[in-house]
């Protein structure tokens, strides 16, 4: 099995180095067919027990210059570290990656210092990598995915960060950059070190469907600068969820602005929890004129925290252009804010806002408790209180949540009152089951699963496919497994096949046993009956019943 899956691997390799840059690759060749050094090669990084020859080496440094433009690096378990830290990268358009068929986390530990353009790092265990050499020195795209990483620095632009695990801090600065334009996605951040991402002056930067978990004291994620003075090319937090369980006064969420820069920003339909202790999204600025300093923040779960968001203006008392719902900058409102009864103090309000007499604070449409006045639980320290218009009813409150929840976006008042006529009369299920199983519902939920399981966008032919397949009667289950046994997932995945069912649907490594329990059964059932095996066991129901539960009812399953 392990040879058939080696074997497997290093076709697909072939065909997808092939379909990444066919025409250039293939002008090479033929201008330059001789010289051997610009055929890409495939090497290995093997324990010094074994044999070292032409493809494999004992060091990743000599395998990074044995593989060149287009190669590949993998590195193998039971490797030892370089001598020579931290590992410099300068050869472009190379892929360095762990052995699939492993865990990142059993492999030797690696500095890297990336010094070159296109650079692909997957399955790696690192402890510090810095992409880059000066803030704003390299444009061209990198990529991270899959990695295990304690700490990161980037100065790139343009680059994709996707399905790793961050245990200490990830800092993206881009002073002097005008490129912008990373993607952080579908990541998880972990630790206590406070400032768990930080992105310094990261123009139109999309952070998006990652989990927090902080438990130290600080700040979750960290914005500073992140405009230049156009709200048309925000910063973008959007889809994460944050967990901060340390010490009273811990921020999700930090926006801020110094000195002479911008800050523009939209944060959108993020959970933030700080157990009802600490604050869900600070905005503080020096200049706080409506060009230095905008915000719009739509469709954001505020009710687990002492302060929902806290807003303190510049020493001319001014606050910026932030739009919570009615605004200039198009927030439609949808926060929540539900949990805020009680009258608002220093220490628990929904809304704060210190030393803002003048600017532009808007927060209309968002969703209060049913039996208290907005402006009771917003608390002012030298501050004019903001336009917080009509708040959500009750019925437009549950549509409301339903949008957030289900389509991954507030609803316009148009909207929410279009539905108000169908809860009267038919009720909260109805309406619930008619948004789950709508086009748009249905096309996010098959989006997921392309990034989750082919890590790419959905195709509008595949898209149409699947929606079509769960309007008609196919349960998500079955839609799941089609994706886990099409030839798209076997050259996608690189590895062992039920290792990566462990991976990508109960969420850890495969034991021997269990993986020798799988292979005894593969010629029995098949790809398709392994996969429904997993989808239907009752570790990953219950985990998917947790996720709901987490999700909808904001607690412990």
């Amino acid at each position: 099995m392990k040879f058939f899956n080696r074997l497997f691997r290093s076709a697909a390799e072939k065909s997808a180095a092939t379909q990444r840059q066919p025409g250039r690759f293939r002008a090479r060749l033929s201008l330059e067919g001789l010289e051997t050094r610009l055929v890409p090669a495939n090497v290995l990084v093997v324990p010094i027990s074994q044999l070292a020859d032409g493809s494999h080496f004992h060091t990743l440094a000599q395998a990074i210059v044995a593989a060149g433009v287009n190669g590949m690096v993998t590195i193998e378990p039971g490797a030892s570290p370089d001598p020579v830290l931290p590992v410099v990268v300068n050869v472009g358009e190379i892929t360095i990656q762990g052995d699939p068929n492993v865990p990142a986390s059993i492999l030797p530990t690696y500095q890297l210092s990336v010094q070159a353009d296109l650079v692909t790092l997957q399955n790696l265990k690192i402890s510090s990598v810095v992409l880059g050499t000066a803030a704003g020195d390299i444009v061209s795209a990198d990529t991270v995915e899959h990695c295990l990483i304690n700490s990161l620095t980037s100065h790139v632009a343009g680059s994709v960060f996707s399905q790793n695990t961050f245990t200490g801090s990830a800092t993206f600065d881009q002073v002097g950059n005008v490129h912008g334009g990373d993607v952080i996605a579908n990541n998880t951040f972990t630790g206590m070190v406070g400032g768990l991402l930080t992105l310094n002056n990261c123009l139109g930067t999309h952070v998006t469907q990652n989990t927090f978990f902080d438990d130290g004291v600080g700040n979750a994620i960290d914005l500073d600068n992140c405009g230049n003075g156009d709200p048309t090319v925000p910063a973008i937090v959007a889809d994460n969820s944050i967990t901060l369980t340390g010490s009273p006064g811990g921020v999700c969420i930090f926006v801020t602005q110094n000195g002479t820069g911008f800050s523009s920003v939209r944060i959108l339909n993020n959970s933030f929890n700080t157990g009802g202790m600490g604050i869900g999204m600070l905005m503080g600025m020096t200049d706080g004129d409506a060009a230095h300093y905008s915000a719009s923040v739509e469709g954001n779960d505020f009710h687990n925290n002492a302060i929902g968001v806290l807003i303190t203006g510049d020493g001319a008392d001014r606050a910026g252009n932030i739009d919570m719902g009615g605004g200039s900058l198009g927030s439609k409102g949808g926060n929540n804010f539900r949990s805020f009864t009680a009258n608002a103090t220093v220490s628990h309000a929904a809304i704060y806002i210190g030393f803002a007499q003048s600017g532009s604070i808007m927060a209309t449409s968002n969703m209060f408790d049913n039996n208290i006045m907005p402006s009771n639980v917003v608390f002012l320290t030298n501050a004019a209180i903001p336009n917080l218009g009509g708040p959500l009813s009750t019925p437009q409150s549950f549509i409301q949540a339903m949008y957030n929840e289900l389509l991954g976006r507030s609803g316009s008042l148009a909207e929410l009152n279009g539905w108000v006529p169908v809860l009267t009369a038919q009720g909260q299920a109805a309406v619930a089951n008619d948004i789950l199983r709508s086009n748009e519902s249905l096309a996010r939920v098959v989006d997921q699963l392309y990034l989750r399981f082919l890590g790419r966008q959905s195709d509008p032919g595949g898209r149409a496919f699947w929606i079509n397949a769960l309007q008609s009667g196919s349960t998500l289950e079955t839609v799941e497994a089609g994706f886990l046994t099409s030839p798209e997932y076997l050259h996608h995945i690189d590895t062992d096949y039920v290792q990566s069912l462990y991976i990508n649907l109960l969420g850890r490594t495969g034991g021997p046993d269990e993986l020798a329990g799988w292979y005894s059964q593969i010629q029995t059932l098949g790809l398709a009956g392994i996969a429904n095996g997993f989808l239907t066991s009752q570790e990953y129901r219950g985990d998917s019943v947790s996720g709901d539960i987490a999700a909808f009812l904001h607690r412990p399953a």
